[in-house]
């Protein structure tokens, strides 16, 4: 493993999977986060336009070696530093290798932006946590808020044999369409999700007192049924 915590994909077969899941055309730009030693770059490279972020300064200078001519021509640019810190240039679909301990900060920085599809390498605890329904185990806060940024479906497992080094655990391809799904003001949504999950085996109504659906628990609750509460709840503060 790199000192920024990076398996590489080794699969070609995977790495196909994942260009063939974008749907790229000629007009797309692709930003592509973590491209590592570039093996979705070259093939990205043959369907559009790529702008690579690489936090490692020696995979950055591989790179621009190893896609010179791509470079050149205007058709790549690689950007040398942290995905989390630098402004994104305009894209129309992402492509993501993302390490866990970013994944949830950077995910939802990426849904601040406009664009058509991403599709990206997680953790497949985390996957499942991000595409889970209400009512099960892995329902919670961060299911909660992909629901209202976009419509997220894992793809593919990807086994953990399919990286060097070998991760501990295994991964997931998952497509995410961006939907604005909010009902109400996003920030006070946030934060109503933030608190009823932080106490999620209390009741609603020992969380915030008198609100709709008080008598149930955080993880019973759809996210239309949370934006009803939020509503409730926050106009009962104003008032």
């Amino acid at each position: 493993m790199s000192r920024y915590s990076q398996n590489f994909l080794v699969n070609a077969k995977i790495a196909e999977f994942i260009v063939s899941a974008a749907d790229l055309t000629p007009e797309d730009i692709v930003l592509e986060i973590g491209p590592g030693k570039g093996i979705l770059t070259g093939r990205l490279l043959e369907k559009c336009k790529v702008y690579a972020i690489e936090i490692d300064k020696a995979l950055c200078e591989y790179l621009a070696l190893a896609f010179q001519e791509d470079i050149e021509s205007g058709r790549l640019h690689i950007l040398c530093g942290d995905a989390l810190k630098m402004d994104f240039p305009r894209f129309t679909k992402v492509v993501a290798n993302i390490p866990y301990h970013i994944s949830s900060p950077l995910l939802f920085k990426l849904m601040k932006h406009s664009f058509q599809k991403a599709i990206l390498m997680l953790q497949y605890e985390f996957a499942e946590r991000l595409v889970a329904e209400p009512g099960s185990k892995k329902y919670g806060r961060l299911s909660v808020m992909m629901y209202y940024h976009g419509k997220a479906r894992i793809l593919k497992r990807v086994r953990r044999g399919n990286f060097r080094p070998i991760p501990k655990v295994d991964s997931a391809i998952v497509e995410i369409v961006p939907m604005r799904r909010f009902c109400y003001d996003p920030e006070i949504i946030e934060e109503i999700v933030r608190k009823i999950f932080q106490h999620r085996r209390k009741k609603l109504k020992n969380i915030l007192g008198d609100v709709p659906h008080g008598d149930k628990r955080a993880e019973e609750l759809t996210p239309e049924e949370i934006c009803e509460v939020a509503k409730y709840a926050h106009r009962r503060i104003l008032n």
